[in-house]
This record gives structure tokens, C-alpha cells and sequence, in this order.
């Protein structure tokens, strides 16, 4: 599974989302406008946007609310492993 943050360095909303996400491990902060391609691969169109990738597909959350409902969420272990079993 990889977990990818997507912010901008003005967003208001960023700060807060990557401190939401402080306790979760292997996070990848992306800057959307430094990685404009990958960002659209993923349709990301606001910050900030929590992508989560696994086997099964993607799983997009966009803004601190969704995000934040990731986090609240992480003891469902269903929720976030891979069809194929592995974290």
C-alpha cells in the first residue's frame, strides 16, 4: 500500500492535514505543483488530497474532512489492506 499526500505550499488546509496524518507511517508528501503529472494520474484536482494505492485500486480523499475520516478509520484493518491480503 502507499499513501501519498498531495498539498500545495499555500494551502491553508495543508498544515493541518499533514498533522492529521503525523502518526501514520510511510506517508509521501507530494507538492501538487511540483509533480503536476502525477498529480493528474491520480486526479487530483484540489489540496489538500490523501491518495491511497493499493492492489484493489485507488482510494482518493479529498480535503481535511475526508482525510481526517482516513485517520479516524485506521483501526478497520479490512478498510486498508489490499485485495491480495498484504498491508
Amino acid at each position: 500500500m502507499k499513501i501519498m499526500l498531495f498539498t500545495t505550499p499555500t494551502c491553508q488546509y495543508c498544515p493541518p492535514a499533514k498533522e492529521l496524518l503525523a502518526e501514520v507511517k510511510e506517508v509521501l508528501y507530494l507538492n501538487a505543483q511540483d509533480n503536476i503529472e502525477l498529480a493528474k494520474e491520480y486526479g487530483v484536482r484540489s489540496v489538500p488530497t490523501l491518495v491511497i494505492e493499493k492492489c484493489s485500486g485507488n482510494k482518493v480523499y479529498v480535503g481535511i474532512d475526508e482525510i481526517k475520516e482516513f485517520v479516524d478509520g485506521l483501526g478497520e484493518a479490512e478498510e486498508h489492506q489490499c485485495g491480495c491480503g498484504h498491508k
